[in-house]
Order: C-alpha cells, then sequence, then structure tokens
C-alpha cells in the first residue's frame, strides 16, 4: 500500500470538499448584499444567491398591510441562518452539508414555484446558477462522506502521512506475494488486465480488497466502506498498481501508466 496515493488522494478530496464551502459561503454573502440592495432602493440583483431568503423580504416590505413583514423577516432569519451554521459547523462535520443541500432543494423549487406562479419565464439563467450551487453542494456531501471513511481507515499520521487499518505491507519494494488466491469465496472482480504476460486481478471478497497477478494476492487492504486507495505489486522489476481514485474509478498501473480504467457505479 503506497502512503504516499493515500495522502494525495487525501489532498484532493480534501480541496474538493473545501471548494464546495467556499461556494456555499458565496451563495450566503451574495444573498445578504441582495437583500441590503434592495432595502436601499437599487434594482440590481447579483446571481449565485438564495431566491426565498430575498423574496420573503420584498414581499414583506412591499406588503401596505404590514402583516407580512414580520413573518418575512423571521423566514429570511431563518434560511440564512441555517446556510452560514451549515457552513460553519460543516469544517468538522459533512452532515452539516446535508442539511445545506437539503435547503437549497427546496430553495430551488421555491425559485421555479415562484416564476411559475408570476408567468415570468426569463429567470433561465437564475435557474442555471441553482444548479450550478446544488452540484457543488452535491460535490461537498460526497467528498465530505469520503473524508470521513478515510478518516475511518485511519490509524495513526506517521512521517506526515496516513497509515491505514488493514495494511500489512507496510514495504515499497514488495517483491513476494502474500499468499495465493481462494478461488472458492465469492468475489467482485473490479478490474482486470494483462500486463506484460502476467494476469493482473483487482478484485473485492467480502470487505477486503485484493490485488492478484497470476493466481497470487500480492497486496490488499480491509474496508468496510470502500475509499480511494492504491494496492502495489512489484513483478519482474516492474510496479503494477491496481485501486480506487477519488473520482470513484478503478484503475490499473503499469510503472505508473495507466494500463485499464473503469468508472465505479457501486
Amino acid at each position: 500500500m503506497s502512503n504516499k496515493t493515500i495522502k494525495n488522494n487525501r489532498e484532493a478530496v480534501q480541496k474538493q470538499y473545501a471548494t464546495a464551502r467556499t461556494n456555499l459561503l458565496l451563495m450566503i454573502v451574495l444573498t445578504i448584499v441582495n437583500v441590503v440592495l434592495f432595502v436601499v432602493g437599487t434594482d440590481t440583483m447579483l446571481l449565485f444567491s438564495a431566491t426565498v431568503p430575498y423574496y420573503a423580504v420584498i414581499f414583506g416590505i412591499i406588503d401596505q398591510t404590514g402583516v407580512l413583514l414580520l413573518p418575512a423577516i423571521v423566514i429570511a432569519v431563518l434560511f440564512l441562518g441555517a446556510f452560514f451554521i451549515s457552513w460553519l459547523l460543516s469544517k468538522k462535520n459533512y452532515g452539516w452539508m446535508i442539511l445545506a443541500l437539503v435547503l437549497f432543494i427546496i430553495d430551488t423549487a421555491c425559485m421555479v414555484a415562484l416564476y411559475l406562479w408570476v408567468e415570468d419565464f426569463s429567470g433561465i439563467l437564475d435557474f442555471a446558477i441553482h444548479i450550478w450551487v446544488l452540484f457543488y453542494l452535491f460535490v461537498g456531501v460526497k467528498t465530505g462522506a469520503q473524508l470521513k471513511r478515510m478518516d475511518d481507515n485511519t490509524v495513526i499520521m506517521q512521517d506526515g502521512e496516513a497509515i491505514l487499518n488493514g495494511s500489512e505491507e507496510t514495504n515499497e519494494a514488495n517483491e513476494t506475494y502474500l499468499r495465493a488466491v481462494d478461488i472458492s469465496v465469492k468475489a467482485r472482480v473490479l478490474l482486470e488486465a494483462v500486463v506484460l504476460g502476467h494476469k493482473v486481478c483487482y478484485r473485492r471478497v467480502k470487505k477486503v480488497n485484493e490485488l492478484v497477478v497470476d493466481g497470487y494476492v500480492y497486496d490488499e487492504i480491509e474496508m468496510l466502506l470502500e475509499a480511494p486507495h492504491c494496492l502495489t505489486a512489484k513483478i519482474d522489476g516492474h510496479t503494477i498498481e491496481a485501486g480506487l481514485d477519488n473520482a470513484s474509478k478503478s484503475y490499473i498501473l503499469l510503472d505508473g501508466q495507466e494500463v485499464a480504467k473503469k468508472m465505479r457505479w457501486f
């Protein structure tokens, strides 16, 4: 198991998660700016913002009876407050990104309903921006879950690199196999290839992912939930690697060059 690969995968996932949180914060800030711009009497509206808090304030202010003003302010504060708390606490717990995603799905549905109600279909760009925000929130939930799985499988940090549970092989010069493959157990083949005349099989047996070359297991890792990882074998002076990258693709490499790759859907 390459600890350097584990570290690089984690850093890439962390960057994606940080980008998702940045987009969430930007949406909150621009929504507040829109509300302020309306209150001071300008006609400018910035996109990349939430619909419910903005239009709640509008309806509350234009209501001449004053009945809607207080409920409108409460709705706006609740939505913006929930978004802000989700951004703030999601730094340590990705579950708050799920809340932000659910809230923005509701916000998008309200936006669509509003445009249909007033029979105004000029807001296609606003809709497209909402989809963009939803995409980043979804990425935040996905990468947050990946980071959680990585943490669950990380025992310690040694010399700045993650050492995972189930990684029995710590010597990168993995010249010998661990054991003969057990063909009697039920296994799911994740990817196969012929490399330099050797049959390479990357497979999963229960909770264990194995790198099998010519009927022998050279490397393995045990994970209840799969996270990005890399299994390694040294064959005839060459390095064969197989694993799962941070884009949910299985891969087989020879001396760092891609031999086979396949998207993993489950």
